[in-house]
């Protein structure tokens, strides 16, 4: 059986129809015998499989729509007192355990929803599709006394799973001690703080700091908890660029709107942002690969890992709200040397095209040619050769930035062939000292591209030295090096990640997925609860009934 992920969405009806028939092949191939019991006993994999349905919480799951009332007691009312059972009762039990057990795998998995479910655009959530055969394991695992094994090896792999795990842990215990202070941003529209005289002394003060205590970033006593001085001091603004750290804002230490918004947003949005970014990395394949790169899109930085063990990192810029990057799984193939820039259609028609119209020498300051396609062939023209007011389509035209200093791409970029034309660069920018990196038109500009490039070259050492490579990239004239060793580059949403310290990070939902991710999670897990409640009353009905012995 080679089901996909998409398909296996249960209780939804489509996926439901599937379930339900792929389990009907298999008690027909097994003589209709049960998966989880036998004619004398209840087989006790059903207890191990209620404890992590009843504790799914701790795999980012919503524990409420996975709770199952008196299942025990059902379990056993439809087992007679001499090993014989009723067996269209008893099957009928044993599709809905087989059900819940494969709805959990298939949620620890593969993911509560299809990701890209996420994004109404063609973004591409989903690395890969995953075969599974969980019937047939399921069934197996059962047999060999191993339903443990099955269950903690369908979550992911990952260290910062198991990281962000803990982090749940952490804050599931903030909010039930009350979480932490509620700040009223109406009323602190226009407030800074910061530790010089004239901002020395605020009525926020003690709310930042009994939060900071609360998150971890500040350490107090027992009796500097209940401290109401309003002095800004030093210990309290280092917590402050510890929180501004961890939440990728400006670590400037001063205390204004942005640093406030982050502080109002409470102890259990951090603890659904922690849970909603342990859903997407069930969407990853199940292996990143031995030599990987990873784009974290929202926390703006770039990682390389060699082996498994990570070598290299910077900062990166990102596609802008109305340009997002997309999100998906690729191989890097090849680096390309003092690089021309080949315009899209959409930068030529929205922003190139006006400039044309307007005239001046733009295009030739910033080292543009343009080509017309004719019914002769493309040919070279001069900005000044065209009525451009007349021009409404620019599928005609082609504009090459050349190799230079000028060239938006830099000096260097980075190529792993995709469908959306995405790939990482060099930038004559120099915004990178600023926390909001959502900057680009969806292409990922890096910080120290020239060190990355001496990196991922090393494979050439004997013809691509740190020198070499530095007087290509300023030689403008343009050299693809292919490689040898490949790179997976895995381009990823996490707004909440853990560092090497345990430090947990936040970052800003910029492109609105978490928001998007949570209203669909929030309406599924009504759907499965809705659905175990009718699947419970109906066993509550079998309970009831005498159950005649054979």
């Amino acid at each position: 059986m080679d089901t996909k992920q998409s398909q296996l969405y249960f209780p939804d009806s489509s996926a439901r129809e599937f379930l339900q028939k792929q389990l009907y092949l298999f008690y027909q191939k097994n003589n209709f015998q049960p998966i989880w019991y036998s004619a004398t006993t209840v087989l006790p994999h059903t207890q191990s499989l209620m404890g992590y349905l009843k504790n799914s919480g701790s795999a980012g799951l919503n524990e409420d729509a996975y709770s199952l009332s008196d299942i025990d007691e059902i379990q056993n009312a439809l087992l007679g007192t001499h090993g014989e059972y009723d067996l269209p009762k008893l099957m009928k039990i044993d599709v809905f355990t087989t059900a819940m057990a494969l709805t959990y795998l298939n949620h620890t998995y593969a993911g509560r929803i299809k990701p890209n479910e996420v994004d109404s655009k063609e973004n591409i959530w989903v690395e890969k599709y995953k075969p599974v055969d969980l019937v047939d394991e399921l069934y197996s695992a059962i047999q060999n006394n191993r339903i443990d094994l099955i269950i903690e090896r369908a979550e992911p792999q990952y260290e910062l799973y198991e990281k962000l795990k803990i982090a749940r842990e952490e804050y599931k215990r903030i909010v039930a001690e009350g979480g932490w202070e509620k700040i009223n941003l109406e009323d602190f529209k226009k407030i800074k703080i910061d530790s010089t005289e004239e901002f020395n002394h605020h009525v926020l003060v003690p709310t930042i700091r009994n939060i900071l205590n609360k998150t971890g970033d500040l350490q107090l006593a027992k009796n500097e908890v209940a401290d109401t001085s309003q002095i800004y001091d030093n210990k309290l603004r280092e917590a402050v660029m510890n929180f501004q750290e961890r939440h990728t804002l400006e670590r400037d230490g001063i205390v204004g709107m942005n640093l406030l918004k982050e502080m109002a947003t409470s102890a259990e949005d951090r603890l659904t942002q922690i849970e909603l970014n342990m859903e997407r990395l069930r969407w990853l394949s199940d292996s990143l690969g031995d030599n990987y790169i990873i784009v974290n899109v929202p926390s703006y930085w770039m990682r390389l890992y060699d082996s498994g063990k990570r070598s290299f990192e910077t900062k990166v810029m990102v596609g802008q709200s109305f340009h997002e990057t997309p999100l998906f799984m690729d191989t890097m193939k090849y680096i390309v040397l003092s690089p021309k820039w080949h315009v899209p259609i959409s930068i030529m028609t929205n922003e190139l095209l006006p400039k044309l119209r307007r005239g001046g020498n733009y295009f030739s300051r910033n080292n543009f040619s343009i080509y017309q396609r004719t019914s002769d062939g493309i040919k070279e023209i001069s900005p000044n050769a065209v009525n451009w007011n007349a021009v409404r389509n620019m599928g005609n035209y082609s504009i090459v930035q050349n190799a230079g200093a000028s060239n938006a791409l830099g000096r260097v970029k980075f190529i792993f062939p995709n469908a959306n034309n995405i790939y990482m660069h060099d930038t004559p920018s120099t915004q990178f000292n600023k926390a909001n990196r959502a900057l680009s038109h969806g292409c990922i500009r890096l910080y120290e591209p020239e060190k990355l490039a001496n990196y991922i070259l090393k494979e050439k050492a004997d013809t691509w030295t740190p020198e070499k490579i530095h007087k290509a990239m300023y030689s403008g004239d343009t050299k693809n090096v292919y490689l040898s060793r490949q790179w997976v580059v895995h381009i990823v949403y996490w707004t909440t990640w853990v560092d090497d310290t345990g430090k947990v990070h936040f970052a800003k939902d910029v492109y609105g997925y978490d928001k998007a991710q949570r209203e669909i999670l929030a309406k599924r897990d009504i759907n499965l609860k809705n659905w175990m409640q009718k699947r419970t009353k109906e066993f509550e009905n079998l309970k009831r009934k005498e159950i005649a012995l054979r």
